[in-house]
């Protein structure tokens, strides 16, 4: 992934920090607007492997997004503004970039399997696990502006946070081939 991006190096995107909200359906519904941003500009050279794979991933983030009714639960005004405060800025290599959209992938897919139906408020979860735009102790940073370009290249390693340890889920890590969905 990271050889075959149309332009390489390390990217900047928002997302949600799972292990922060500790609730897969709330997760879910924050994190699947900030999904369809990265995916947008998530870009590889033309007719690569992972350009290909993207397509596939794109057509299966629209199928969500535009069914006729449904899966997710759009959030409501008060919702959606409580969410944005959970949205975190990380700074990645486009492999672990890919690896959250793997991962996002996978919980929405259990959920579908478990017959959730995303009708869940998650005004307290949000409420109760973000507290808000503010300065990171330790990265991943907290991103604070939500017209943010969500993936651009990083400035430099010193001025961006990483995400090695938000990404390592334990095991051996698989050819990318074999991670993206």
């Amino acid at each position: 992934a990271d050889t075959q991006m149309q332009h390489p190096g390390r990217v900047s995107f928002k997302f949600i920090d799972k292990m922060q909200l500790n609730d897969s359906i709330c997760y879910v519904k924050a994190a699947f607007p900030l999904l369809g941003k990265i995916l947008q500009r998530t870009e590889f050279k033309e007719n690569s492997s992972n350009a290909r794979k993207m397509q596939t991933v794109r057509r299966m983030y629209n199928s969500i997004d535009e069914n006729v009714d449904p899966c997710i639960r759009e959030e409501d005004d008060e919702e959606r503004k409580l969410s944005q405060m959970c949205f975190k800025e990380f700074t990645t290599s486009p492999y672990e970039m890919l690896v959250l959209v793997k991962d996002f992938f996978q919980d929405i897919n259990q959920l579908l399997q478990n017959q959730e139906t995303f009708e869940k408020d998650c005004s307290q979860v949000y409420h109760r696990a973000c507290p808000g735009p503010r300065e990171a102790e330790s990265p991943p940073g907290v991103g604070t502006d939500p017209d943010y370009n969500f993936l651009s290249p990083a400035l430099s390693p010193a001025t961006q946070p990483s995400l090695s340890a938000a990404t390592r889920s334990g095991g051996d890590v698989a050819p990318v081939s074999s991670r993206v969905p």
